[in-house]
């Protein structure tokens, strides 16, 4: 067994003091960052990793993540946060990649009672436990808080040079950022979108709709305006040209056969992407609502372009007529 440690590395203030403080009792420390359809923090922990100089893997969840999601066994936060099924999930990797390694133990920049959902003493115990980690598992801002893990009790780490943080202050952390010599250090990691209230309803939507959901519909959830045409099918449409190009870039790696990508032809419009009922009779109605989106004169007939899996169209449509109101179909 090697003196190596993985560390859960989002990039922020926390994981990266967690990873330092490794560092400075000897250990080979490999950063662990791991893509979720919600949460991108690619580029901060690879910011982190070089700040460190320590290699960084990245690792994606699978589509068994969507169970994590539909059917939480600790339940949700105010959103639709599945935090303590999700960081279990996550260390599961964390554990997988250190038995890959030959490695030690895995570590964290949790802090005893900073996050309400998924810090607190039960919390941290929950996640050893269910991710087989048990006491393997070390974090090291707050290890003398905490029951002494494996590697504390063999003096593979030096307990004493650990530390008691509790409660959600940053100034504490920012002064030992200072000490250890860290520097160009984020506050925190990206926040995952799961957490926003406002965002939870889409999350909600998805699931209550459609049981066949995958990850490549959570990642749509995180583009564009929402309208639910009907029970079955889903109009998702580009807020900007940034979005219409990843719209059009997720339609054609998507493995769904039903949804269809709508793109303007002889105006100046949002890409859109329609779900679930895709036929003729769904394509004017997702046409109609897009013309809403345009703030420019359009020509008497419209033309689109619409591409389902493995056949393209182009159909003209009306020109709709101006209402009185303002306000297009109501969002998620």
């Amino acid at each position: 067994m090697k003196k190596l440690a993985v560390v859960l590395l989002s990039g922020g203030l926390d994981s990266t003091l967690a990873a330092r403080i490794l560092q400075l009792q000897g250990f080979e420390v490999i950063g662990l960052t791991v893509r979720l359809p919600f949460h991108r923090c690619e580029s901060a922990a690879l910011q982190a990793a070089c700040e460190l100089q320590i290699p960084l893997a990245m690792r994606e969840v699978g589509e068994d993540y969507m169970e994590v999601l539909r059917y939480p066994r600790h339940g949700y936060g105010k959103g639709a946060n599945p935090c303590l099924d999700c960081r279990t999930y996550m260390l599961r990797m964390a554990r997988q990649l250190m038995e890959e390694l030959d490695g030690m133990l895995v570590a964290t920049g949790e802090v005893l009672g900073q996050r309400p959902m998924s810090q607190k003493r039960p919390h941290l115990g929950i996640t050893a436990h269910e991710s087989g980690l048990q006491d393997r598992l070390l974090r090291p801002l707050s290890a003398k808080c905490l029951p002494p893990t494996w590697p504390e009790r063999e003096g593979y780490v030096d307990r004493e040079k650990l530390y008691a943080f509790t409660g959600r202050s940053r100034k504490p952390l920012w002064a030992l950022a200072k000490q250890l010599g860290l520097k160009d250090i984020p506050e925190s990691g990206p926040g995952c979108s799961l957490t926003d209230v406002q965002f939870a309803p889409k999350v909600f939507d998805l699931l209550d709709h459609d049981p066949r959901a995958s990850l490549w519909d959570c990642e749509l959830l995180t583009l564009g305006r929402h309208l639910r045409l009907d029970d079955r099918t889903k109009l998702v449409i580009g807020r900007n040209e940034t979005q219409n190009l990843r719209l059009r870039r997720l339609f054609a790696r998507g493995l769904r056969q039903d949804c269809a990508l709508v793109t303007p032809i002889n105006f100046v419009g949002p890409d859109a992407i329609l779900v679930g009922d895709v036929s003729e009779s769904q394509w004017e109605k997702a046409v109609q609502i897009i013309l809403r989106y345009v703030r420019r004169e359009l020509p008497p007939l419209v033309e689109v372009e619409i591409c389902t899996r493995g056949e393209v169209f182009r159909r003209q449509f009306p020109r709709p007529v101006p209402k009185n109101s303002t306000s297009p179909d109501q969002a998620l």
